[in-house]
């Protein structure tokens, strides 16, 4: 029976594509950076990626055909673009990273306004009042997921000489991400409401004041995790002395824990509101890093603490953010409100790394990734306040 089969199949597509995701943006495609001799400022370009392909995410309300089949179709392309980036430290030296970036780059821009759709898509597929509990337990799964492709991911690329180990997990992610795509075209999709024109659901959204101060703290808030985002696996390997199977195992260590926290968050939003979570839960995210800039290879224990700090502020603030979005979106311009959300996101992402690069080629503290992870947290702790009083 509808909708129960897209739910449960819709979790399923999501352990497929999560590795995708992890590994062609995360952990894995860092190491893969490093290992191909990435600078500072490319890492940080790197990071940045993500953001920067969120400013065509408004392009999803110019796109024609049902949401199903444009998720479907730019997810594939997205996909199998990124293909190319496994082989690049096939190339001269000079060429690995800009062919890493490069392709990473494309592979991102495309699957930009696929954001906007699926959630248009989902908002309807999962009753407003089940929403925060289902999100809250199918994030949580997938980044349980995920952590553990970390964790393999990081063993194959400790045991086989650099940079193969990167190529074999980035290889199976695409595999991964393809098959995700099968799953994706079984699930149904219901009937949508006729949208007013793109320009018209921007206007509309735009329009709310409540809504526009809630979309400049989205930027605040990205904008500070930016600043240190791109250095925190560095951090881990280069001044905690991790390897990468380590690296792995503390984000297994807070993708576990999330499963727990996360369906509890759920609870809580259902029952008192989304407010709340943003608040609690962009605290604990705030001081964070200052647990990262207390360990070294020396004195690991903060850092490995912090992965429990990590379960308990993402697995409630990244659903939160986004059904704080969908709750103040009326039905008839929810993608108009959703466009400017990921708009929102991806130029606080952009503004954050572009400000990782020039602080850390400032060249202050003990290593390149010091003082950026501590702007970071300044950061951070600025916007958490300011949600805490939205």
């Amino acid at each position: 029976m509808e909708p129960e089969r897209s739910l449960k199949l819709s979790i399923w597509e999501g352990v497929l594509a999560i590795l995708f995701l992890n590994w062609s943006t995360g952990v894995m495609v860092t190491g893969y950076a490093l290992a191909l001799g990435a600078s500072p400022q490319a890492l940080a370009l790197l990071g940045a990626l993500p953001f920067l392909a969120q400013l065509l995410a408004p392009l999803a309300l110019f796109l024609r055909g049902s949401r199903k089949a444009l998720a479907v179709r730019l997810n594939l392309l997205s996909r199998l673009l990124f293909l190319p980036a496994a082989f690049a430290a096939l190339l001269p030296e000079g060429l690995r990273v800009p062919f890493l970036l490069l392709f990473a780059g494309l592979s991102q821009l495309l699957a930009a306004p696929v954001g906007v759709v699926w959630l248009s898509w989902m908002a309807d597929l999962v009753p407003e009042a089940q929403r925060g509990r289902y999100f809250g337990f199918r994030n949580a799964l997938l980044g349980l997921v995920g952590t553990l492709g970390n964790l393999l991911g990081g063993q194959v690329a400790d045991r086989l000489p650099p940079p193969l180990g990167y190529q074999a997990v980035l290889l199976l992610g695409v595999a991964a991400g393809l098959l995700s795509v099968l799953l994706l075209r079984r699930q149904t999709e219901p009937q949508e409401t006729p949208p007013p024109p793109a320009r018209a659901a921007l206007a509309l959204a735009w329009r709310d004041r409540t809504y526009r101060r809630y979309l400049g703290l989205v930027l605040l808030w990205y904008g500070a995790v930016m600043v240190g985002g791109p250095f925190v696996v560095p951090y881990f390997v280069r001044v905690g002395g991790f390897s990468m199977t380590e690296v792995g195992l503390w984000t297994v260590i807070s993708a576990a824990s999330g499963l727990l926290f996360g369906p509890l968050w759920g609870r809580l939003a259902d029952q008192k509101g989304h407010g709340i979570v943003l608040r609690w839960a962009s605290l604990v995210a705030a001081l964070m890093p200052g647990l990262w800039l207390l360990g070294s290879e020396g004195f690991p224990w903060p850092i490995w603490l912090s992965a429990l700090a990590d379960a308990l502020a993402w697995s409630g603030l990244g659903t939160a953010l986004v059904n704080a979005a969908l709750a103040q979106a009326p039905r008839e311009a929810r993608n108009g409100y959703l466009a400017l959300f990921w708009l929102a996101l991806g130029l606080g992402g952009i503004a954050g790394s572009l400000l990782a690069a020039k602080v850390a080629g400032l060249g202050l503290g003990p290593s390149p990734y010091h003082l950026p992870i501590l702007l970071s947290l300044c950061l951070r702790l600025l916007a958490a306040l300011r949600l805490g009083r939205l």
